[in-house]
């Protein structure tokens, strides 16, 4: 067990080093030698899986997840991280199964819920999605993903005063978060461009 300690402290640091290719080395090699340790089995595909996913080598870490699941299905974040890999990959049904499995495992993560309203507001119903995605924001009214997302949903049903309480909330808690204020001047944009498009149809 102390071996496949070592392995992990290799592969953590690897990671965060920046060398994936060494990390996934190291979480291999724990995959040879834990034999019947499940523990040992699941965090290492997880830690596989994770570094595919933010390669975007989305079939490669489907893989591993899926793994991490089967080894751990009461594991949220395996179920969020393949929920997103499903999402990168267009299995809106995959990344719903999952994504809802880990917000029921753990409603408290404030990304989970954001990532959750995005699907279902992008894909199948917008005020759904605008419900989960205050979720996110009343555990963390300035999260930027979940404020982001939401606003496009406000800005998809042309709901500008909507999006700017949520910005300013935003603000309230955050004021000098430059993603806050990209994202302002994004939906002013959006505002701007459709009411010169109206006036256009209009004359």
């Amino acid at each position: 067990m102390n071996d496949l300690k070592k392995l992990f402290e290799i592969a953590d640091r690897e990671t965060s080093a920046g060398h994936p290719k060494a990390a996934i080395q190291a979480y291999q090699r724990i995959l040879e030698q834990s034999g019947l340790n499940s523990k040992a089995q699941h965090l290492a595909h997880w830690g596989i899986g994770d570094i595919h996913l933010n390669n975007k080598q989305y079939d490669k870490a489907e893989a591993h997840l899926k793994k991490a699941v089967e080894l751990k299905p009461d594991e949220p974040i395996y179920h969020y991280l393949l929920g997103c890999t499903y999402r990168y990959i267009n299995n809106v049904e995959g990344a719903l199964h999952h994504l809802r499995k880990a917000v029921d495992l753990e409603p408290g993560r404030e990304q989970f819920w954001g990532e959750l309203g995005w699907v279902v507001g992008f894909n199948q119903d917008t005020a759904k999605g605008i419900q989960y995605l205050k979720r996110s924001l009343a555990i963390n009214p300035a999260n930027p993903n979940s404020l982001r997302d939401i606003c496009m949903l406000y800005v998809k049903i042309r709901k500008w005063a909507e999006a700017q309480v949520c910005i300013e909330e935003a603000l309230k808690h955050d004021p000098d978060n430059p993603l806050i204020r990209q994202i302002e001047k994004d939906v002013e944009f959006f505002r701007s461009e459709f009411d010169r498009l109206s006036g256009k149809a209009g004359g």
